[in-house]
Formats: C-alpha cells, structure tokens, sequence
C-alpha cells in the first residue's frame, strides 16, 4: 500500500510524535468487511508498516489492502481518509467496504 502526498501530509498534521494510523478490517458493511481506520500508539511488528507513521491492524488487512492505497479527500463539508484497495478487491459504492476475492 502507498500512501498519497495528500494523505501523508494529513497525517503529519493529525498524528502526535509516537502516533500512527491503524489500517484493518473487520466483518460488516454492504461487501462483507469494513475498512477501519484508527489511530493506535503502538507499533506490531516492522513487516506490518506501511509508511512512517502508517501501519496495517494485522495480516488479513496486509493481504487484501497492500497494493492500494490511503488516500485523502477534501470535499468541502467532508474530509477524510480514503483507502483505496488494489484493482482486484471489490469496493462498495459508498467506498466503507470490500469484498474479499473469494466472495465476488
């Protein structure tokens, strides 16, 4: 997974020294999983960083989201973050969750 000029620059302004953005998933939403973004204070293990200060939750997360990437959307009234899952994983219509390949 990449993480976005736009995205890493948010992240520098939300996250304190020692903070990072938890990227994983977990069961619900309209394809299956959903997409959680949290922000943790501790650190896995290396094998699970994406960036400087971006980790995955865990290595279900790591296997279905490495090739894509976070992202940061500013739409007026709605700023968030963005993940943007590999061209292979199916992405709801609303963007909150993903269907593993084996469920497509």
């Amino acid at each position: 997974m990449t993480v976005t000029p736009k995205a890493q620059e948010q992240l520098n302004k939300v996250l304190s020294s020692g903070e990072y953005l938890e990227i994983g998933l977990k069961g619900g939403g309209c394809n299956g999983l959903m997409i959680t973004l949290e922000k943790t204070q501790s650190i896995g293990t290396t094998e699970l960083s994406i960036g400087e200060n971006t980790v995955f939750a865990d290595k279900t997360a790591q296997t279905y989201l490495q090739g894509g990437n976070l992202d940061y959307e500013d739409k007026g009234f709605s700023q968030r973050f963005v993940v943007n899952p590999s061209e292979s994983t199916r992405k709801c219509g609303c963007g909150d969750s993903i269907a593993l390949p084996s469920m497509q």
